[in-house]
């Protein structure tokens, strides 16, 4: 069985952002077109978005799945093995993408308290665009088989370690006291999860431009970066 160290990520690229060292896990394919392997879980991540939002995880099929993509479910298990297999890409797929924003984000941007303010602007947009499926991970995720939770939270838990290397080394290069940074970290990368699921509130005042812009300011001048 694989198993997966929930240890913050130690090595760090050029770029100041850590070097993934958290392996995805395996889900078994039948299909050799590494191409053709993509295309089909993709179509089966949407469609899974969909069904697990109309009808919840447990009551949701594999079947509802591919009726939804187009799939019949014999098609379906050239590519994955279970619901559970499914489940595991849907939340693989958006940290992935939350993870990737804030590291290009990093890429462009200058100075330290620019570099915070890049990343968490890109994390609150990732956040509000795919706030449907943000909300179906909180509801969901705990119903993974262990193994691919663990995985999913060492993602999560590396996510974390990015952005308490970009705030330690941002306050010593400003010379701001920050004393307890992976407790930072962490409310650095949840509150944005607000846009999700608080998401019916903030939309009656707010337009998306600022409701990230706000979420922005609000984070980066609480930790004392102005």
């Amino acid at each position: 069985m694989e198993t997966v160290t929930k240890a913050r990520p130690k090595a760090a690229s050029d770029e100041g952002g850590p070097v993934s060292s958290v392996r995805p896990r395996h889900i078994k394919t039948t299909t050799k077109n590494d191409g053709l392997v993509r295309e089909r879980r993709e179509l089966l991540v949407q469609a899974a978005i969909q069904v697990f939002l109309e009808k919840g995880f447990h009551k949701a099929t594999v079947r509802d799945i591919g009726r939804a993509a187009k799939m019949t479910q014999g098609t379906i298990y050239n590519y994955v093995r279970s619901k559970d297999d499914i489940l595991y890409m849907v939340c693989d797929r958006i940290v992935s993408e939350y993870q990737s924003q804030a590291r290009k984000a990093l890429d462009t941007s200058h100075g330290p308290t620019d570099r915070i303010r890049s990343a968490v602007h890109a994390v609150s947009a990732v956040m509000y665009r795919h706030r449907r499926e943000i909300l179906l991970i909180y509801q969901d995720s705990h119903l993974l088989e262990p193994r691919s939770l663990r995985v999913i939270l060492a993602r999560v838990e590396e996510f974390i370690g990015m952005f308490e290397q970009l705030i330690t080394g941002a306050a010593r290069e400003l010379k701001i006291a920050l004393p307890f940074p992976h407790f930072s970290a962490n409310i650095l990368t949840f509150l944005p999860v607000m846009i999700a699921l608080r998401g019916w509130s903030l939309r009656k005042e707010l337009s998306q431009d600022q409701v990230v812009d706000q979420i922005t300011e609000f984070l980066v001048r609480g930790l004392g970066f102005k």
